[in-house]
């Protein structure tokens, strides 16, 4: 009974954390994901995501690497989704290094992970590496077909 609940609470937090990032509610999101974790709850990958979407909304670098270490340790599957938010979130934190770092590890790029290097990149001022990322991109769509 006490995982039912567990696990009720969870999805409730999930639920509520993502609500929150979404509205821009980032220190509401935050808030509801010190509880959790005070509460012995382990996140999962819906909340680590909805997490670190709401640092990248607010520019909280130092907490979205903390999120980011913590979902290692906690050997959440860093998926092409969980890489592409964290691609989007150290860009938009200003660190475009370990964005890169993170896009260029990827086994498997999408649509969205490739237009958050490019949107990143062009943010950063680097226009060039824009460009030629979108060329790659082209090459790699050309190649798939």
């Amino acid at each position: 009974m006490f995982d039912e609940i567990r696990e009720k609470y969870l999805v409730a937090c999930s639920t509520m954390i993502s609500g929150y990032a979404m509205m821009g509610l980032v220190n509401e999101a935050f808030g509801a994901f010190r509880e959790m974790r005070k509460l012995g709850v382990v996140p999962d990958k819906v909340t680590i995501l909805s997490v670190i979407s709401a640092c990248a909304v607010a520019g909280a670098l130092e907490i979205g690497r903390w999120v980011h270490v913590y979902s290692e340790k906690q050997m959440i599957e860093i998926d092409i989704v969980l890489n592409t938010v964290l691609v989007n979130m150290y860009a938009k934190c200003g660190c475009i290094e370990k964005a890169k770092e993170i896009f260029e590890r990827m086994p498997v790029k999408d649509q969205k992970a490739w237009s958050s290097m490019i949107v990143g990149l062009a943010i950063h001022g680097l226009v060039e590496e824009a460009l030629v990322t979108f060329s790659r991109m082209e090459n790699h769509r050309l190649n798939l077909e």
